[in-house]
């Protein structure tokens, strides 16, 4: 799931919830995309859209797939406040009908070199039909320099009082050449999990990256990716 690059879940162990919140999330995003256009044009509005291409779908160090997987999104936003749709095969086939749509929502905001991005999602799954779990996340940055970067996030599911937390670093050495590394914890007898990788921009709209996912219960894997993202707005 994309927020601002991942969004952290260990949904297959977790109940399934009522139609009430599904009904919210999905009235809320539609609303959010699909909004009458007079009103979006009195406010700082913009869309982006993209699509990710991994060798690998992973989560929090864990393989979601065996192989391919294609991760379209989109996402409005207005005044700091969005809405997004993402999605992703959970099968080996790309096109398969097993796949997993994520709804999303928050705030986010920067004050100087500090940034923070507050937010809820929801995870559902076709095939089985599964309205799978939520999680509240508190995302924060801070930019020591213009190359180098810090970040936490902690992501909470009060419905199995299940907390992932995970520290992160990132430096750019150019404006196209970037390395990042990540450390996680899930609680409530859960794993530890670490990520090394780097990233190439080739352009605006497209990058290339290469990491490599371990955790404390899995052997390592490393995964290839290609990202496309455009603004439509």
């Amino acid at each position: 799931m994309r927020i601002a690059g991942d969004v952290l879940k260990i949904c297959h162990s977790h109940t399934i919830t009522g139609s009430n919140m599904r009904r919210y999330l999905a009235t809320t995003a539609l609303i959010a995309l699909f909004a009458a256009p007079g009103a979006l044009l009195a406010q700082d509005f913009s869309v982006s859209a993209g699509a990710t291409l991994t060798s690998r779908y992973m989560s929090s160090g864990i393989e979601q797939t065996n192989g391919f997987a294609i991760q379209p999104w989109i996402e409005v936003e207005a005044n700091g406040f969005y809405a997004g749709v993402w999605a992703s095969n959970v099968s080996k086939s790309l096109l398969g009908s097993s796949a997993e749509v994520d709804l999303y929502l928050g705030y986010r905001n920067e004050i100087g070199a500090f940034s923070y991005d507050i937010g809820y999602a929801r995870y559902y799954y076709r095939s089985p039909n599964v309205d799978c779990c939520g999680e509240f996340i508190l995302d924060m940055g801070y930019a020591v320099t213009d190359e180098f970067s810090i970040g936490g996030r902690v992501a909470y599911d009060p419905k199995a009082e299940v907390t992932n937390t995970r520290l992160s670093a990132a430096y750019a050495f150019t404006d196209q050449i970037s390395a990042d590394i990540t450390y996680g914890k899930i609680n409530k007898g859960g794993h530890r999990y670490w990520q090394v990788g780097g990233s190439y921009a080739v352009n605006d709209t497209l990058s290339l990256g290469l990491a490599w996912h371990d955790t404390n219960i899995t052997k390592g894997r490393l995964v290839a990716s290609m990202d496309i993202s455009f603004s439509l707005r």
